[in-house]
């Protein structure tokens, strides 16, 4: 009997999962204690995080029932409750093509239920400093996802778009399942159209399916591209939002966990905001404070290499993004209006004034320049000036490089182009104050300011000679 009771003491214990590994004072420890508070109030998965809970595998059933006869050679035949007749060939079609595109939802449905989401769980528990901890959120969750988003994405989506006219077919838009699930069947914006009849003209023909499709072809194929390094660009931003929490850890005084992996050779003033600001100010208060902090020129090459690297480039120079994104608030805006009864107010709230503040955003990050001569390179990654708009200037030759071996190329490019090409400057290779005092020479040299070169008071007493002269 004793024995019978420490197996199932055992039992019990290895079903917990493990305390936080990060230092109690730190903010690793507070987002372990968080995610294991969650985890184990069983809202999604078993309290042991071994599987859904109860009410979350009865709708996995379902759905995993349904779509995994994708792949079984007999019932891929059969019609699907959730995609009908026509999606379901469809669907079966890309799975033969492509497997892991296919029958995405099953495979993820698959992974949730069995001991992936545990792995990840102990191992992000197990982290003791912030860059281990990142590193298994890297491994366990982003890449995957974007490996996938890479190779899938689009094909789902045309797959989807090719059938959706056929969605009528589907079990689950009729009033007997929709019912079941505790859907109202009548609602008022149906304007006396039936269930069936409403959600599936709205799936065909009203969400604006092209807007969609361009905003999320520009967004693969940017965040799949190469960077200068060869790295996927979608590890560049991972890389980026690392680097923002470091920066955000230090702004508001919260402990990290082990060192930081942040450059030292920037003074520390860099990394450090004004959350004040940013958490209560409005928009305007938002931009200004960043804006101030972008063109301190002792900072700008570590904003250079971590916000404005040639990934951030390729997608705010790609015209077909923006103005995506643009024409898909605007038809969401209606939509919302037209189908739903929103007032044209409450849409603005939720469309139109965040799209003018991104608007305003993205035209000042095209040509990033501060009235004191700090400006950043917005080139795209392999150094093309191509704009989408079928201008395409010349590939750089000092793209691949990093570091002093890239501005060293840069430079003598610079001063290659300057000799034998009429409106070149030596001083286009340079930035913030050694570019401003090759400029200064330079105006000096062509006689135009003879003080361009002096500073202080030898400058103020070189004006006023020349000022009396005149």
């Amino acid at each position: 009997m004793r024995f019978l009771l420490c197996l199932a003491l055992l039992g019990a214990a290895a079903a917990q999962l493990p305390d936080p590994a990060a230092g109690s004072r730190t903010f690793l420890y507070q987002l372990q204690m968080g995610v294991k508070s969650w985890v184990e109030g069983g809202t999604v998965f078993k309290s042991n995080g071994m599987g859904f809970n109860s009410a979350m595998s009865t709708g996995a059933s379902f759905v995993k029932t349904d779509i995994c006869r994708i792949k079984h050679p007999v019932a891929k035949a059969h019609e699907s409750a959730i995609l009908g007749i026509a999606c379901k060939a469809a669907f079966v079609g890309l799975y033969e093509d492509k497997p892991r595109c296919g029958a995405f939802l099953c495979d993820l449905i698959n992974t949730l239920e069995g001991d992936k989401p545990l792995e990840f769980f102990e191992a992000f528990l197990a982290a003791t400093t912030d860059d281990t901890a990142f590193q298994v959120i890297k491994d366990h969750i982003f890449n995957p996802v974007m490996e996938w988003n890479c190779d899938c994405t689009l094909d789902v989506l045309d797959t989807f778009m090719g059938c959706k006219s056929n969605m009528g077919e589907a079990k689950i838009l009729t009033v007997n399942m929709a019912s079941l699930a505790g859907i109202d069947t009548n609602a008022p914006f149906q304007e006396g159209k039936g269930f069936n009849e409403f959600w599936s003209e709205f799936i065909d023909t009203t969400i604006p399916w092209g807007s969609i499709r361009t905003v999320v072809d520009r967004f693969v194929q940017n965040v799949c591209n190469n960077d200068n390094r060869g790295d996927k660009c979608y590890s560049y931003f991972f890389d980026t939002v690392t680097k923002l929490y470091q920066w955000y850890m230090k702004s508001t005084g919260l402990k990290p966990a082990g060192r930081s992996s942040a450059s030292r050779k920037y003074d520390s003033s860099c990394t450090t905001f004004n959350m004040q600001v940013m958490s209560t100010g409005g928009f305007t208060d938002i931009k200004e404070a960043l804006v101030n902090k972008m063109c301190v020129d002792d900072c700008s090459g570590l904003y250079q290499d971590t916000l404005f690297g040639c990934c951030t480039a390729n997608m705010i120079q790609d015209n077909e993004l923006t103005d995506g994104l643009q024409n898909l608030a605007q038809e969401l805006k209606d939509l919302v209006v037209d189908t739903f009864g929103y007032s044209e107010e409450e849409a603005d709230q939720m469309f139109s004034l965040y799209m003018g503040y991104a608007t305003e955003a993205l035209g000042m990050l095209k040509n990033p320049t501060c009235d004191n001569g700090v400006s950043y390179d917005m080139i795209p990654c392999g150094g093309s000036a191509n704009t989408r708009d079928g201008e395409e200037g010349e590939m750089s030759p000092c793209a691949a490089l990093k570091g002093k071996k890239k501005k060293k190329c840069e430079r003598e490019n610079a001063d290659q182009s300057g000799s034998g090409e009429e409106g070149g400057s030596p001083c286009d290779g340079l930035k913030g104050k050694k570019k401003r005092k090759c400029m200064e020479a330079q105006e000096g040299d062509s006689g135009e300011n003879p003080c361009a070169g002096l500073k202080g008071k030898k400058k103020r007493k070189c004006m006023e000679a020349n000022a009396e002269m005149a």
